[in-house]
Formats: structure tokens, sequence, C-alpha cells
């Protein structure tokens, strides 16, 4: 029997949760990390047992011809990166977010993928925390009535924003939106994992069930320091109650009913966390994994499949396309570049002071 390889390209925090989430799904054994920074992949390969370690991608997909890849590159490599891997036989690739730097790689990623025959994900691992099922099995059981509204809030829309619009979207089944409007803030030049992102920001999108969700971003000025607890969240507004998801707590409040607060499975503690990592997107991501492998053995959608990735990054790019256009934008989007570099470029905003970078 040929022996199932998988590889991780890019050894940064999150290049080190997929490299777990590898080597705890049976049957198939991480067998190389890529990096092109002196002795990362070789630090973090040398964590597993008979795992090899190279500083050119391309070189390692050439060579071993991996089964699954995992790409955790920063996302304005990420295309050509996703490229190589399906050049090189790729039948799974499991890639990053922020997706991509223009809404027209993101469909060309896709889409190539697609042509190619191979399962792309994106490792929108969210689906998969016990506090967010918990909610969406609250949700489907009609705990709060009808849902009415939704409201999120996290620190930027490219790297956050992408998980706050995703589970949007599983909690209301993944029912397409009609449209969005929104209005971005760009005072600082800002940066997250190399992307480009609005200083804050304001979306409101409408679903035909006449369901709106409100996502707001910048928590503060800048939101240089990442407090999760209190930076990221979810409010659902239902016609009999409200539930709260915010880190690993969720409270569901119905009228007339006592509270019930979800018993998270994941300590709070961020002291527990490793290298800064909170266990939760560890035990997360591994399981995303399984289900990939598990979906392309089965021959189902994945959980995580890129038609979910790319409905979520759809409503970042169309939010920056109402901001630059004035105007409520229809969707699908009909669009390929990134209306927020592209208007930044045209003057509509003009940023100061020195180059920021959250990661």
């Amino acid at each position: 029997m040929t022996e199932r390889t998988a590889a991780v390209i890019a050894a940064g925090s999150q290049g080190r949760v997929h490299a777990r989430g590898w080597s705890s799904v049976a049957g198939v054994r991480l067998a190389a990390i890529a990096d092109p920074i002196a002795g990362a992949a070789a630090e973090l390969a040398g964590e597993y047992d008979g795992v090899a370690a190279y500083d050119d991608a391309t070189a390692m997909l050439q060579e071993l011809r991996p089964e699954f890849v995992s790409v955790c590159t920063p996302p304005s490599v990420r295309l050509d990166v996703v490229r190589a891997a399906i050049a090189a036989g790729a039948r799974a690739i499991h890639a990053e977010k922020p997706i991509a730097t223009s809404y027209g790689d993101a469909l060309a990623m896709v889409a190539e993928a697609q042509d190619a025959g191979v399962q792309l994900t994106f490792n929108l691992q969210r689906r998969f925390e016990p506090v967010h099922r918990f909610a969406r099995s609250r949700i489907v059981e009609g705990a709060i009535g009808d849902i009415v509204s939704i409201e999120g809030y996290c620190p930027n829309l490219p790297d956050w924003g992408t998980h706050i619009f995703d589970l949007i979207l599983f909690y209301l089944g993944d029912e397409a939106p009609e449209w969005v409007i929104g209005q971005v803030d760009v005072t600082v030049n800002r940066f997250v994992y190399g992307a480009f992102a609005e200083t804050s920001s304001l979306t409101q999108v409408k679903w035909p069930s006449n369901i709106n969700a409100v996502v707001m971003t910048g928590r503060e000025p800048q939101t240089p320091v990442l407090n999760l607890a209190n930076n990221t969240g979810l409010i659902v507004q239902g016609t009999s109650g409200r539930i709260e998801s915010r880190g690993s707590r969720c409270l569901v409040q119905r009228f007339g009913a006592d509270d019930e607060l979800f018993p998270t499975p994941h300590s709070t503690d961020a002291s527990t966390w490793e290298r800064g990592i909170d266990p939760a997107i560890f035990a997360a991501t591994a399981e995303a994994i399984a289900d990939l492998v598990d979906a392309l053995d089965t021959g189902r959608e994945p959980v995580l499949s890129a038609r979910r990735g790319l409905a979520g990054a759809e409503l970042i790019f169309a939010t920056y396309e109402s901001s630059r256009s004035r105007r409520r934008v229809i969707l699908p989007l009909d669009l390929t570049d990134n209306p927020l570099l592209d208007g930044l470029a045209q003057g509509f905003w003009a940023p100061t002071g020195e180059q920021r970078s959250t990661y």
C-alpha cells in the first residue's frame, strides 16, 4: 500500500498548528516542513520524528509529491504556492487565511483547484470548536426562536473578520446573502500577516430571509494587542432570546427561562497556551484535517470546503467595494481586485504614520 504523506509549507504559528494536526491523523505521515526563513523549518521539523526540513517549498513538493499539503504562507504568495502544490500532484490542499489579498486571487485559487480535481479547503477551524457547534445546535433547535439579527465584532476584517463572517454563515446554515453595505476607515498603515488592513470598519449584510448582520472592526485605534476574550464575539438576536458567543464562552438567554452557559472543554487560562496559541485552535484544526482526509476518501464535501471559505471572503471584499464605490453591493460580487488597496492607490484614504503589523 502506498504511504500517504502530508507536508506543511511555512513554519510560523499556523504552520505549527497544522503540523500538530497532521501528526494526529491516523494513516497519514507528516513527511516534511518547508520555510524560506533559515532554520525555521528545521526547528519545527525537529519536534517530530523523521520529518524532513526544506528551505524551498517547490523543491520539496517536486521531490516528495505529498498527497496532502498545508499552505500556511502569507496571503500575498498563497496563490503561487497552491499552484505549485497542484502541479506537484497534491490531492488535497488545506490553506490558511486570510485567503488572498484580492478577490480575483481567491477565485483563481478555487477555480484552478476544482479544474485539477484537487480538494481545496481553508482552515476556518472555528466551525469545529465545541462552543460554536453548541451555539449552532441551539439555533437549529429553536432555543431563541427565529433569528432576527446577528452582531459581530473583531479587530480587523482580513484575519479575524474571516472567522466572524464564516461563523455567521455557519450559524445561518450557509444561506447565501443578497447584499452588503459597508464603510471603512484607513487612518494608519496597518498590516495583518503582511496584508494591508483597515483601521476600523462597519458592515451590514442582508439575507433573503430578512435577517441582518452587522460586523464592526477596530475595537481600539489600532488594536495592537489581541485580547481575544474582549475583542471578538457574536451576538445572535432571536424572537424569543439571544445567544452570545465570545472566546470559549457561550451564553444562551431565553425570555422567561433560566440562562444556559456552555461548559467549555478547553482551558480559558491564557497561561496554559502553547507559544501563545489557544489549545482550542490545535484541537479544532486537528478535527478539520481529519475531516478533509475523510471527505477525500468518501467523496463528500468537507466541512471547510473552498466554496464556504470563498463565501466569507466575498463579504470582506464586498465591504471594501461598498466603501470605495459608496453604494450597496449586490451579491454575487463582480470584481477581481482588492478595493481597499485600489482605493488607497486612488487617494480615497490617506493613512499616516509608520507601518504597523499586528502579527
